[in-house]
């Protein structure tokens, strides 16, 4: 039964006998009340609505026999200015004791808990406080329950541990974004009775004392003490006098730590952490503290900053010698942590998207240091055909951590920070002086011998050859047999062997990577038209190709030569966006289909050439995209992934010293480009390899080319920076990835899973507040086998009783080395454990939440955390 019923049911055994009931209600508790009381024939008067002796007189005398509940607040006033004086001699009286009524109503136990609802009357005046109240109540709670209770009412919160009443006490300090500013609720606090009860709390729980405290103090206070327990004994002077007793610093800890960790509160953590950094002058505090000291550290976002601003002076001034494992974990740590890790999302106070930018840039460009290092006399190969090996599985790499470094040092720099720009010019010098220009060098020579005699290196299928080799086998299995063949204009290997990566990954599928030898020059007309089905080829004006006789330029003529195979040709875009039915209709009775797709060569060579690397990263994506369109919709299980070529790109314009200017003497040139001269008669030239297409394609007539030396240029005009058409590893090492849909049993081979992980030596007994936890994955991370985040902690009836830390599991060693091993420091909160109690160390998917391992554990600690 409610507290308006109980007060409706009494007041309606009075009118049972009474016409008049008067009710002095000296606190007013039961105001509200009113409007809710439900009485059967009885008029409300509440005496402070009215004008007194009009509605004296029509109580006695204009409607003598209406039954009337005459309310009235505050003391009786005295006898010569009471208008209701003789009615209050005849009338009966009424009184209610709140306090009693509302402990029946919550089903409160304990008696002696009437004072403390008595003290809290006014908090109680309010029904709809009450109904949420009760809501939340226990029988057995006591005065502190009750208090933080209300404080959860006040707060509109369903949760009532202190820890969550204190983030939602900041989340509203930090909605006015002014630390010394007290939110709304501050006052309710103190109308209410429960400010001192919440000081009191922050005392028993973190040892926090203060003649004034407040809010900001606290904030200050608890976040100095979480990132300085977190530097390992190296805190700063100016923050050391601020951190907590040692009784309370467990606690800040695990509360800090729950509040990076909450999905609803973690940005009001961003901006309180900022407002208190600034109070710290944090900035200056930590300019000479070694990133080894701080590299634990998640409380500010300028201690991240300041990490990742040292860890690039470290790579820039020790680059001969740089550690790539020791860059290789901080990043780990820091991207696991809070401010660089991308799972919270970015906002004003925390850029973390661009922040975890910055460290794949600096392990990028460790790694491109490290390769200057291992390979400081260039390269020495036996043959062309080692020199090709090399490239495929090793060198590439090169080229892909450049075009890996850049793009995230674009994303960091188009934020306006200029963290990484110090490394771009060691990163430049590296790539082209001490790749790019040492690989011309060395390739130079088989390519030149290639070019004069045989267009060939042993084991590597000729671009030539393409449609007989690798499309003709597979349609020839039978008349149901369907290829698709994905043609995407100027990409890579390197960038290939990502995507090859990218598909292996994907259940269903598999991805094998391999490479041919392209045409040369290795330029877009030539090189589409040798991956068409062709007896022959010959030069048309302005350097087209014909096919057989017929033009291979643009999508309807490459269309009349599939036809002859029962082939079509459709561009990208347009297949992606056809429905499946009409998809299905549209590749119906074909034997092969050409998908062309442009994102590479049509956005670098049209005046955008900075845009290049974001247009290789579109390109994978589209084509992963696309592959899942035609398996999904197109029914397609055999799908080929080539290019026409591939390119060179540098972020730095190249210099003078790199253009090979050659004069065109021949009247018979028909193209002239920055990477080849096409024509007829052209000549032997010393800054040029003069060659004949009839020795580098199927080119079936005396046309010939010069393509410069090296990397050069023949000239600059139309930008410099992405060119193709030369003999450059990165231009004729042409992928083909051939993919295939797996059914049956053989679709349980491409199934992908985390790694397994268990921990590494761990007991079962907890024996003091701080503990070591190894988490160790068994076996090699792979393109099936996934790298996993995992989230670690100690936990009792669901909720965590310590700090929770983050950790990825990635190392691709196949053998168990200490790579496999990831630690975490946990702190338990400084509260009372029952060595019979039920506690449990639990990891965690950090990406959905799912359990990965969960061991009982028993805590006996020894000592306290007050020593």
């Amino acid at each position: 039964m409610t507290d308006n019923q109980r007060l409706g049911e009494s007041l309606s055994r009075l009118f049972d006998s009474n016409r008049l009931v008067f009710w002095q209600d000296i606190d007013g508790e039961f105001i509200d009340a009113l409007s809710h009381l439900e009485l059967s024939d009885v008029e409300i008067v509440n005496v402070a609505d009215y004008a007194p002796l009009e509605k004296k007189i029509e109580i006695e005398l204009g409607r003598p026999d209406n039954k009337y509940l005459i309310y009235a607040t505050g003391q009786r006033p005295p006898v010569d200015e009471d208008w209701f004086l003789d009615i209050r001699h005849y009338a009966a009286s009424f009184s209610a004791d709140r306090s009693s009524i509302l402990l029946r109503d919550m089903g409160l136990q304990r008696p002696s808990l009437r004072d403390h609802i008595a003290a809290r009357s006014k908090f109680f005046a309010s029904q709809d406080r009450v109904d949420r109240l009760a809501r939340l109540i226990l029988p057995t709670d006591g005065e502190i329950e009750i208090d933080l209770k209300i404080m959860a009412v006040l707060l509109k919160s369903g949760q009532t541990e202190f820890f969550q009443l204190l983030m939602a006490v900041f989340e509203q300090v930090a909605a006015a974004r002014d630390l010394a500013a007290s939110p709304a609720v501050w006052d309710e606090f103190q109308k209410y009775g429960v400010d001192e009860v919440f000081w009191a709390e922050c005392q028993r729980t973190f040892g926090y004392t203060e003649m004034e405290p407040s809010l900001r103090t606290l904030a200050i206070r608890l976040m100095a003490t979480d990132f300085g327990r977190a530097l390992n004994g190296s805190t700063p002077v100016g923050i050391k006098h601020l951190m907590l007793p040692n009784a309370g610093v467990a606690n800040a800890i695990v509360l800090l730590d729950r509040w990076r960790d909450s999905a609803l509160r973690h940005q009001s953590y961003d901006v309180i952490s900022s407002e208190v950094a600034e109070a710290l002058h944090l900035g200056d505090i930590l300019q000479n503290v070694d990133v080894e000291v701080l590299k634990n550290a998640k409380t500010f976002l300028v201690g991240e900053k300041i990490i990742a601003s040292q860890l690039a002076r470290r790579i820039t001034e020790t680059k001969v010698v740089v550690d790539v494992a020791e860059v290789n974990e901080l990043a780990s740590i820091r991207q696991d942590g809070y401010w660089a890790n991308p799972k919270w999302g970015n906002a004003p106070e925390a850029p973390r998207h661009t922040l975890s930018r910055v460290y794949d840039a600096l392990v990028h460009a460790a790694e491109l240091f490290a390769f200057r290092r291992d390979y400081p006399h260039g390269f020495a190969y036996p043959s062309a055909e080692k020199f090709w090996t090399a490239y495929e599985t090793k060198l590439y790499r090169v080229d892909q951590l450049y075009r890996l470094f850049c793009e995230a040092a674009d994303e960091v720099e188009r934020e306006g920070w200029d963290i990484v720009k110090p490394l771009r010019a060691s990163i430049e010098d590296i790539y082209c002086n001490g790749y790019v220009a040492k690989l011309a060098l060395a390739w130079g020579k088989f390519a030149e011998t290639m070019i004069s005699t045989e267009w060939h290196v042993p084991g590597v299928d000729r671009q030539a050859r393409f449609f007989n080799a690798h499309v003709q086998p597979h349609i020839d299995k039978g008349d149901e047999r369907r290829s698709f063949v994905i043609i995407s204009d100027a990409f890579r290997y390197e960038a290939a062997q990502e995507l090859a990566t990218q598909l292996n990954g994907t259940e269903r599928l598999t991805a094998q990577l391999s490479s041919q030898l392209s045409v040369l020059p290795s330029y877009t007309a030539l090189g589409m038209a040798s991956l068409l089905p062709h007896m022959a080829l010959t030069m048309a004006a302005n350097a087209n190709v014909l096919v057989d006789g017929k033009s291979s330029s643009g999508l309807e003529n490459r269309n009349k030569i599939l036809a002859q195979h029962a082939g079509v040709a459709i561009k990208a875009e347009d297949i992606m966006a056809m429905k499946k039915v009409d998809g299905r209709a549209f590749v119906e009775g074909k034997k092969v289909v050409y998908i062309y797709h442009n994102q590479i060569d049509q956005t670098a060579d049209t005046g955008n050439e900075e845009e290049t690397f974001r247009a290789v990263r579109n390109t994978i994506n589209d084509i992963t995209a696309l592959v899942k369109h035609i398996v999904n919709s197109l029914n397609g299980n055999n799908i080929v992934i080539t290019a026409d070529h591939g390119f060179l790109f540098q972020e730095t314009p190249p210099s003078q010293v790199e253009r090979n200017a050659i004069d065109i003497k021949s009247d018979d040139a028909t193209k002239s480009k920055k990477r080849y001269v096409i024509g007829k008669n052209l000549g032997e030239s010393d800054r040029a390899w003069h060659g004949k297409m009839s020795t580098t394609s199927n080119v079936r007539d005396d046309t010939e080319f010069w393509v410069p030396k090296g990397a050069n240029l023949f000239h600059f005009v139309g930008g410099a920076r992405f060119v193709h058409g030369g003999a450059m590893l990165q231009e004729i090492c042409v992928p083909i990835i051939k993919v295939s849909h797996k059914y049956g049993k053989a679709r349980e081979d491409t199934k992908t899973r985390n790694v397994r992980l268990t921990l590494f030596g761990h007991d079962t007994k907890i024996t003091s507040s701080r503990r070591r936890i190894t988490v160790l994955q068994t076996e090699p991370v792979s393109d099936r086998v996934k790298a996993a985040s995992v989230t670690v902690g100690i936990y009792a009836n669901g909720e965590p009783i310590s700090n929770v830390m983050t950790v990825t599991l990635d190392s691709t060693s196949p053998q168990m080395n200490e790579d496999w091993k990831k630690e975490v420091w946990l702190t338990l909160a400084n509260r009372d454990f029952d060595k019979a109690g039920k506690y449990n160390l639990i990891v965690r998917n950090a990406v959905d939440g799912t359990e990965v391992v969960r061991n009982d554990v028993v805590i006996d600690l020894a000592f306290s955390n007050d020593f």
